[in-house]
């Protein structure tokens, strides 16, 4: 494949490009949190002005240790399926796949039908709740 094709993409509906562009994004934002913690030597960085205004990781919205180690995941991976998270983190599927639909439920990932078998993607966009 020519990476310099610039029709490569036309297929693809202005939905499905705008989140091949969000989960790159997601992967660079996510790799750079990864190398700032590295350099602070903590695992997250102090927020900067106004201390209300700090961003919420969304492992501080779960309480188990599972699910917040699945967020990371996706954080960094993407679009995956619960069988990639299974073997990622060393779980079987059926529970890979229980702990997703816990987050889809919570609102903290969804789901994507179009594809066979399902799946799962960080929510990044917050304002219909």
């Amino acid at each position: 494949m020519d990476y310099l094709d610039t029709k490569r993409f036309d297929r693809l509906s202005d939905d499905e490009v705008l989140d091949r562009i969000g989960t790159l994004l997601a992967v660079a934002i996510g790799r750079h949190e990864q190398q700032l913690a590295a350099l602070v030597g903590a695992s997250q960085a102090a927020p900067v002005g106004d201390p209300d205004l700090a961003v919420l990781d969304l492992t501080q919205l779960v309480t188990d240790p599972l699910e917040a180690q699945i967020i990371m995941h996706l954080r960094v991976a993407g679009r995956t399926n619960a069988r990639e998270v299974a073997v990622a983190l060393g779980l079987n599927t059926s529970a890979a796949a229980q702990k997703l639909a816990r987050l889809c439920a919570a609102g903290l990932c969804r789901v994507e039908t179009s594809s066979r078998p399902a799946c799962y993607r960080l929510r990044t966009e917050y304002s219909a709740n």
